[in-house]
């Protein structure tokens, strides 16, 4: 068989590809670990602290996970607000079984209020209930994984940030696309964060400053938008560098596994919030290059395959069998490393399938939201 510069220079190019593509990825650009991975109690000095807990027509979920934030082991003061519809009978109920605890407060929604998000109004409120300086923000369907969870998160506030960003995983029973998606969501923002350039939050764990939050007249300038409350926070107050994160696994939450309907929703949601947050052409970018670069790889190791099956050219075929050998264990190696630093237990050897098919995802999600009623969007309809 004859060696041509076409067969020389299609082999070099598919197999460059193949080693560079997995690097051009979320799942290489880690955010890094905090350096006090684990903070044993009485090593540091808490501080007073207070964590808002937000609950609609939540109360099964409330009353299952309420229990580990009233239990923390914190040697200062704190409380746990939850805020809840002020009709909401069933969470009331949940409220009145833990009224005994002295680290419980609640406060309650009214019945209505037009042309604001009830979510954004209900994070509001709690922030203004706070006692404390610094506010930790989640949701009902978010529990702490041990009883050191505050402890831990705490140690990442002091006087050099407004805002601090955390890490929420899904249970272990959730789908390994749903742990993927998170993975490289929650990459991109934490990573983001500890460059100076805080962008959102695809996690339900937000601390801020309760003084920073209310002189920046909290979601003033997007009070209208349903959702996107964590990113919200985040762009508009982390985005001065004063934002640090809690990535440590004694810090992060644990997730309920969303139902496929709040997993549609959120997409939906998510998009629709990245079209108002600064930053957001750049980060969609990244994102294209991220995901692009694989799928240009694997265009060309397929067209490699073809060609040299039909030209019989042995040396783009085996070059071509080569690459797709050499971009899979890099993913596989890179995918151990991201898997370990988020305490996941996907399989690595799922994760190049995982993100092979991501764009296509993606793209089914951005469709589906091209043909939605865009007031679905907003509070008050046009």
């Amino acid at each position: 068989m004859e060696i041509t510069n076409i067969s020389l220079s299609i082999s070099m190019v598919v197999l460059l590809l193949a080693a560079v593509s997995p690097l051009v990825s979320p799942l290489f650009r880690l955010p890094k670990r905090n350096e006090n991975d684990s903070v044993a109690i009485g090593e540091n000095k808490d501080q007073p602290i207070s964590v808002v807990i937000i609950s609609h027509d939540n109360a099964p979920e409330l009353e299952k996970h309420l229990p580990a934030f009233l239990s923390q082991k914190y040697n200062a003061d704190y409380q746990v607000i939850v805020v809840a519809d002020k009709s909401d009978s069933e969470t009331d109920d949940v409220i009145k079984r833990f009224s005994s605890n002295p680290h419980l407060y609640a406060t309650f929604m009214p019945l209505s209020s037009r042309y604001i998000s009830r979510k954004k109004l209900a994070i509001t409120l709690g922030i203004k209930a706070a006692k404390n300086p610094w506010v930790i923000v989640t949701d009902a369907w978010c529990m702490p994984d041990s009883d050191e969870w505050l402890h831990s998160f705490a140690s990442h506030l002091d006087d050099s940030s407004d805002v601090v960003l955390g890490y929420t995983h899904y249970e272990e029973d959730a789908p390994s696309n749903y742990h993927f998606e998170n993975i490289v969501n929650a990459s991109i923002n934490l990573r983001s964060a500890q460059k100076d350039s805080a962008y959102g939050s695809a996690s339900r764990l937000v601390a801020i400053r309760k003084d920073i939050f209310l002189e920046g007249d909290g979601f003033l300038g997007n009070l209208k938008y349903m959702r996107g409350e964590y990113d919200f926070l985040v762009n508009k107050f982390g985005g001065n560098g004063r934002t640090a994160t809690a990535f440590t696994p004694s810090a992060f939450l644990s997730e309920d596994t969303p139902f496929s309907k709040r997993w549609s929703e959120n997409h939906l949601f998510a998009i629709n919030t990245g079209r108002h947050l600064d930053g957001h052409w750049l980060m969609t970018l990244i994102r294209q290059i991220d995901f692009g670069m694989m799928n240009i790889t694997n265009l060309a190791i397929i067209g490699a395959l073809v060609y040299g099956g039909m030209k019989e050219d042995w040396i783009v075929l085996g070059a071509g069998i080569l690459a797709l050998i050499i971009e899979y264990a890099i993913i596989c190696l890179t995918a151990k490393r991201a898997l370990k630093r988020f305490d996941s237990q996907v399989s690595i050897f799922l994760v190049p399938f995982l993100a092979f098919l991501q764009p296509f995802r993606n793209i089914g999600w951005r469709l589906r939201y091209y043909f939605t009623n865009k007031n679905d969007f907003i509070t008050h309809k046009i």
